[in-house]
Parts: C-alpha cells; sequence; structure tokens
C-alpha cells in the first residue's frame, strides 16, 4: 500500500421506507442519509497502519415518523432491511434508535445496534402516533483489503399495523 490509500474508500448509505400494514391508514416516513469517506486521514497510525475499522453516523442521521394511526392503542411494528447496490461481504452495517421521538402512544425496542441484514428483521414497535425517532448507524469491517471502491447500500424501514 505504501503508506497512503491508491484512491478513496467511500460508503454511501441510503433509506427508503415502505409503509405496510392490515389498514391503509398507518404511514412511515424517514429522512436522512449517510456518506463517509474512507482516506489516509482515516489511518489508526502513521502511513502504512491500518485504517479504522468502524464508523458511526450522527445519532440523529435518520429522522423516522410514523403517523396516521388510529390511535394510542394501534399496535405498530417497523422492520429493517438492506439492499446492496455494490457491497463488500466483510462489511457489517448496524442501527439503532436513538430517541423515542415525540407524540401519543408509547415506543419500545432498537435502542441497541443491530446488524441490518438482507433480509427483513424487527428493529422497534409501538403504538400511537410518533415522529422525530431519531436512528443511528454504524458500518465495520472497513480495512485496506476491501480495496479503493463507492459501497453502497439502501436501508428500508417498514412499518406493520399489529
Amino acid at each position: 500500500m505504501n503508506g497512503k490509500l491508491a484512491s478513496d474508500l467511500t460508503v454511501y448509505l441510503s433509506v427508503l421506507l415502505l409503509s405496510v400494514g392490515v389498514s391503509w391508514a398507518i404511514s412511515i416516513s424517514a429522512t436522512g442519509s449517510w456518506t463517509e469517506i474512507v482516506d489516509e486521514n482515516d489511518l489508526a497510525g502513521p502511513a502504512g497502519s491500518a485504517l479504522n475499522s468502524d464508523y458511526e453516523s450522527a445519532a440523529d442521521q435518520v429522522s423516522t415518523d410514523i403517523t396516521e394511526t388510529t390511535g394510542d392503542a394501534d399496535d405498530w411494528a417497523v422492520s429493517i432491511k438492506r439492499v446492496d447496490t455494490n457491497w463488500h461481504a466483510n462489511l457489517h452495517l448496524y442501527a439503532k434508535r436513538t430517541s423515542d421521538g415525540t407524540g401519543t402512544g408509547s415506543i419500545s425496542g432498537g435502542a441497541a445496534y443491530q446488524e441490518i441484514t438482507t433480509g427483513n428483521l424487527s428493529f422497534f414497535g409501538g403504538s400511537g402516533n410518533r415522529t422525530g425517532i431519531d436512528i443511528q448507524q454504524k458500518v465495520t469491517g472497513i480495512s485496506t483489503q476491501l480495496g479503493s471502491d463507492n459501497y453502497s447500500t439502501t436501508v428500508y424501514y417498514t412499518v406493520i399495523d399489529i
């Protein structure tokens, strides 16, 4: 590697959402994206050393709203998955809920990092309308062995009216 990266390694993460449920009333919206450019400034030590392998977004990188419920007793669950555009098998993406948001009803789960895979996984749940639910993401496994490339995946959030 001769003490520097041949070119920047870039990780792009984007957010999309889906709304699915028993009724058409409940909806989810998510806003935010994250781009992490890894270059020689991310070396763990002097030239020739390894790259830092873990990177976290801001705690409020994604803001999510659950709206149009039928009231405080209307329970819902949010699942999460990723759809890769160009993703290396050594990269691992995680998400955690960093706020409860505001509104009526309740919210629970999702407060610890969990890996986002290519299959739908339960993320957090609640009831009633909640807005401003913040989500933080983390990527691990970055190293010089990945090679210089633009790695990209899209995160999908789905709400289910239960």
